[in-house]
């Protein structure tokens, strides 16, 4: 071999040992990741329900309304239902029921938001307040909330009231997406 020969050797030794630092370095560096992601308290949920799979059917009784706003417990508690059932870890039963998800409409208001040039008030804000608790079928309360939210609607002649319950329709979804995460968060 020729010293031509040798320092292309060297090189070709020397690139390939570097190309295998890097892949080594690399397996490492993904174990660490793997390592330290494995450790943050992710965890694969077996099979359905919370509360170690205790509650995985859920009976919902419609929600009670402690205010004068007539027909606002209806949409309320269609969309707590239909946001448990969405999660996939719940089916909805009456006889079979391994919780109780109760709740109360507490407040319910309707203020202007917005006014047009002469004064008069062209939008409004409904905003509505749910106490929930969710207990175990025994009676045993397992955890409350109290969620609010609010929504803007326009005030359009003859489209109103059509106006006010959808905006109290997407509030209602918006609470029980909130709720649901909450609920899923600490279980």
């Amino acid at each position: 071999m020729t010293d031509g020969s040798r320092g292309t050797m060297r090189t070709t030794e020397w690139t390939m040992n570097g190309k295998g630092l890097r892949r080594t370095g690399l397996v490492l560096i993904m174990a660490v990741m793997l390592m330290v992601t494995g450790a943050c308290g992710y965890q694969l949920i077996g099979g359905k329900g919370i509360y170690g799979g205790d509650i995985s059917s859920i009976y919902v009784p419609v929600f009670k309304n402690l205010t004068y706003e007539p027909h606002v417990s209806q949409p309320v508690t269609e969309s707590f239902s239909r946001e448990l059932l969405s999660t996939g870890l719940f089916t909805l039963s009456y006889e079979k029921a391994d919780g109780i998800l109760k709740g109360e409409i507490i407040d319910v208001t309707m203020s202007p938001s917005s006014l047009n040039a002469q004064g008069v008030v062209i939008e409004k804000s409904v905003s509505v307040t749910v106490k929930v608790s969710l207990s175990q079928k025994n009676g045993t309360l397992i955890k409350e909330f109290s969620i609010g939210d609010s929504e803007i609607y326009k005030i359009q002649e003859g489209a109103e009231e059509y106006n006010r319950r959808e905006a109290i329709r997407r509030l209602s979804a918006r609470m029980a997406r909130r709720f649901s995460a909450q609920l899923l968060l600490e279980y």
